[in-house]
C-alpha cells in the first residue's frame, strides 16, 4: 500500500483505532476536531499516519505519529495540503507551534524552516505560489 493523503474528515471505520492513537498524545479525540477546519488525512497500509487540519490560509493542527516520523510521512502530508490550500485560492499559509508539545517544538520549528517557512516569533508563513 501506498501513502495517501486524503483531503475528507470522512472516516474509514478501519482508520479510527489509528487516529484515536495519533491524536492521544495531545489529549484531542476526533469529536473535538470534526469542526474544526478541512482534515487532510496521511494513510499508510490502512492506517492514519499523519493529520493536519486547515481552516483558511491557517494550518490548526499538524502531527504525524511517533512511530512513523523520520520517513518522509510529514514532508509529504504538508505539501499536498499546501497544494491543495493553493488550489483553493489561498495565498499563503500559517501554522503556529505555540500549541505543540513544549519537547516537540524545536523539531517543528527545524521542520517548517527546513520546507521554506519563515517564522516571525511562535508563527510560521509560508507564500504559496500560482
Amino acid at each position: 500500500m501506498r501513502l495517501t493523503v486524503h483531503h475528507s474528515a470522512d472516516i474509514l471505520p478501519y482508520w479510527l483505532d489509528s487516529l484515536n492513537k495519533l491524536l492521544a498524545p495531545d489529549n484531542l479525540d476526533r469529536e473535538k476536531l470534526l469542526h474544526a477546519g478541512q482534515w487532510h488525512l496521511a494513510t499508510f497500509n490502512e492506517r492514519v499516519v499523519g493529520i493536519a487540519i486547515t481552516q483558511g490560509e491557517e494550518i490548526r493542527y499538524f502531527a504525524v505519529r511517533d512511530a512513523t516520523r523520520r520517513r518522509g510521512i510529514g514532508q509529504y502530508l504538508l505539501q499536498e495540503t499546501l497544494h491543495w490550500m493553493r488550489n483553493q485560492g489561498c495565498r499563503q499559509a500559517l501554522i503556529s507551534t505555540h500549541a505543540a508539545r513544549p519537547q516537540e517544538q524545536p523539531a517543528l520549528s527545524a521542520f517548517l524552516l527546513h520546507f521554506g517557512f519563515s517564522r516571525n516569533g511562535e508563527r510560521y508563513l509560508h507564500t504559496l505560489n500560482d
